[in-house]
Formats: structure tokens, C-alpha cells, sequence
């Protein structure tokens, strides 16, 4: 367990889940430069793992008593913030026409993309609540507003995204703690780096900006909500102008 961080006399910590995936092994760095990081992955360990300031925590967040320990293991640490930030990039996607999409990949996708932020929310709010400071940060996609043919259970649960922090904005704000939601476009780095020359090139053409963005992009927003009280229940398009 590592000793969280300390920044003008304020115990401070940023959770991070889906850890492991392309962008959030190139956030990790960024995110160590603010505060403390944990970083939450479920399958594959992170290749980051000397990075200074940051944990790593196996943890299936789709499953409450795993979240549960978590809770209890960090609970004299968590006991200890002054600020907590939580940024929900974990997610998974499986395409497919509605017709031929099966249940248990439907099952899958609402309980990776969907029920796992609102476990891990449940269960941290408590201690938001009680040290007075909240930043909840989830990601989502275009999908959730303009949807894309087989992308049903994918798009859905981003919708079902937006839709949980608009609420949890509302329900919790007496209490400084926000809620936003981080809509993004095409980034260079995961899934993207994996197709064809040609395949990126009509991706690149159908952005108004002509190019993908890029980490720091992803990071200045999530700076930018940390440091916001008055920001929340926004949806924040990080896409190009798409």
C-alpha cells in the first residue's frame, strides 16, 4: 500500500479505474503530477508499474463485496483525505446488430460500463461525504448521444452514464462534491493504433479538427473539474468538434 499524498496540509487521492487500458496507462503519468494515484485494473496488470506516486489494485468493480474489501483494506488511508477524486474510465465493447446481440454480452457490457461506476460511487460517497469534497469523473462516448449502427449495449450504457451523473450532481452538491462526464472522441492510442493505415485515415476525416487527440487533452479536463466546485452535471465533449 502506498503512503498517500500530501499538497498544502490536504491529504489528496485520485482513483482511477480502468488503469490498464491504452489511455489510461498514458493518463497514469499526467494524473501522478496532480495527486496521489490509484490505479484500478481488473484482468491486465499495467506495464506502469514504477511510476512514482501511483498504487495498483486488481479489483472486479462490477462485483460489491470486491469493492467492498477494497474499501476496508484503504480504509484508514481514505479516512485521512481532505480531497477525493474518482475518474471512471474502465469500459468494454463488443459490437452487433440488435437482432443477432446476446444477452450475455448485453449482461456484460451494463455491468462493465455501467454498474461498476455505480458500485464503486456507492461505496466511496460515504466517505465524500464525510470529509466534505467529492469529484466524480466518468468518461463516455458520441455513441451515448448520436448512437452508431451495432453499437447497441455500448452506447446505452454510455447513455446510462450521463444520465447517472446528472442525478448524482444534483443528489450530492450540498455536499462540494461534483459530478461530470468526459465525452470523447478519437484519441491515438489503444484500440486506434491497432487498425489499418487507411481504416485511421477515414476516422481522421470524418473529425472537423482533421487530427486525434491526444492524452493531455484528457488530462486538462480532468484538472479542470478537479479544481471546479461550480462545474457539475456537464457533459464536456473532448472530441474535435464532432
Amino acid at each position: 500500500m502506498g503512503r498517500l499524498y500530501c499538497r498544502n496540509g490536504r491529504l489528496i487521492l485520485i482513483i482511477l479505474t480502468g488503469a490498464s487500458g491504452g489511455i489510461g496507462q498514458e493518463l497514469i503519468p499526467h494524473l501522478a503530477k496532480l495527486d496521489r494515484v490509484i490505479g484500478i485494473y481488473n484482468s491486465s496488470k499495467p506495464k506502469l508499474e514504477s511510476e512514482p506516486n501511483v498504487t495498483y489494485v486488481q479489483l472486479n468493480l462490477a462485483d460489491p463485496e470486491d469493492v467492498e474489501n477494497f474499501i476496508e483494506t484503504w480504509k484508514v488511508e481514505l479516512n485521512k483525505l481532505k480531497n477525493l477524486t474518482v475518474v471512471h474510465l474502465a469500459a468494454a465493447k463488443k459490437d452487433g446488430l440488435v437482432v443477432n446481440y446476446s444477452e450475455e454480452d448485453w449482461d456484460l457490457l451494463m455491468q462493465v460500463n455501467l454498474k461498476a461506476a455505480f458500485t464503486l460511487t456507492k461505496y466511496l460517497l460515504p466517505v465524500m461525504i464525510k470529509i466534505g469534497y467529492g469529484r466524480n469523473i466518468f468518461t463516455s462516448s458520441r455513441g451515448a448521444l448520436d448512437g452508431d449502427v451495432g453499437t447497441i449495449a455500448y452506447s446505452t450504457s454510455k447513455a446510462g452514464i450521463v444520465g447517472f451523473s446528472k442525478v448524482l450532481a444534483k443528489e450530492y452538491a450540498r455536499f462540494n462534491i461534483t459530478s461530470n462526464v468526459l465525452l470523447l472522441g478519437t484519441f491515438e492510442t489503444g484500440m486506434f493504433n491497432k487498425l489499418s493505415t487507411k481504416s485511421k485515415q477515414e476516422i481522421i476525416k470524418k473529425i472537423p479538427s482533421k487530427k486525434c487527440g491526444e492524452i493531455v487533452n484528457i488530462a486538462n479536463a480532468i484538472n479542470f473539474c478537479i479544481q471546479s466546485d461550480y462545474v457539475s452535471g456537464s457533459v464536456i465533449a473532448i472530441d474535435g468538434a464532432m
